[in-house]
C-alpha cells in the first residue's frame, strides 16, 4: 500500500502510522496485480462488502482493479490518480476513484452523482477506519490461521521494519 505515502494531504488526514502500510503488506505475499486485487477483495471486502461488490455505472464490478491501477500504480509510477497508458491498458479508467472528506458532505464507497464521471467516492476518514479494521482482521486471523502467521513472520524476518536508533544493537 505504498501509494498512500505519495498523498501527503490524505495521509495527514488519515493520521496513520507508516507501520500500518507495512503490516498490511505482510499479508500480500509476492506483490503483483493479482495478489493486490485478491487482498482487497478478501480483507477489505470483509470490512465493507462494497470493496468487492461495488458496481460502477457502466456495470463493472472492478473496484479492486481500479484501486490497484489508480491508487497503487497511479501514485507510485505516475504520481497521479489518473491512469497513464499502462494503467489504461490494465483496465484503469480515468477518475474511477474520487477522494473526498466527510466534512464536505461526502459518503464513503458511494457512486458519484456527477453523471459525466463513472466514479466511486472514497472519504479519507472512513478509508482510514477501514484500513485500521483490515489490519485488525489480518492479525486476528493470523492467530488461528497458521499459514498467514507464517507468511507474516517470514516477511518480517526477510524485510524487517526500520528500527529506531535505540533499538539497534551496539554490535552493528
Amino acid at each position: 500500500m505504498s501509494w498512500a505515502l505519495a498523498i501527503p494531504e490524505m495521509v495527514s488526514q488519515l493520521n496513520l502510522p507508516y507501520e500500518a502500510e507495512y503490516e498490511m503488506a505482510l499479508t500480500m505475499g509476492k506483490s503483483n496485480r493479482e495478489n493486490y486485487i485478491k487482498f482487497i477483495e478478501e480483507y477489505f471486502g470483509e470490512v465493507n462488502v462494497f470493496y468487492k461488490d461495488f458496481t460502477f455505472q457502466n456495470g463493472s464490478k472492478d473496484l479492486p482493479c481500479q484501486m490497484y491501477v489508480t491508487l497503487r500504480c497511479g501514485i507510485v509510477h505516475s504520481f497521479s490518480l489518473v491512469p497513464d497508458a499502462t494503467g489504461k491498458s490494465n483496465k484503469g479508467r480515468p477518475r474511477s476513484i474520487l477522494l473526498a472528506h466527510e466534512m464536505k458532505g461526502y459518503r464513503h464507497l458511494v457512486a458519484s452523482n456527477n453523471c459525466e464521471m463513472d466514479s466511486v467516492i472514497f472519504t479519507a476518514e472512513q478509508f482510514a477506519k477501514d484500513i485500521k479494521e483490515t489490519i485488525h482482521i489480518i492479525f486476528q486471523k493470523a492467530t488461528t490461521k497458521k499459514s498467514l502467521e507464517n507468511q507474516i513472520t517470514e516477511h518480517v524476518n526477510k524485510f524487517p521494519p526500520i528500527a529506531g536508533k535505540n533499538l539497534i544493537p551496539s554490535s552493528i
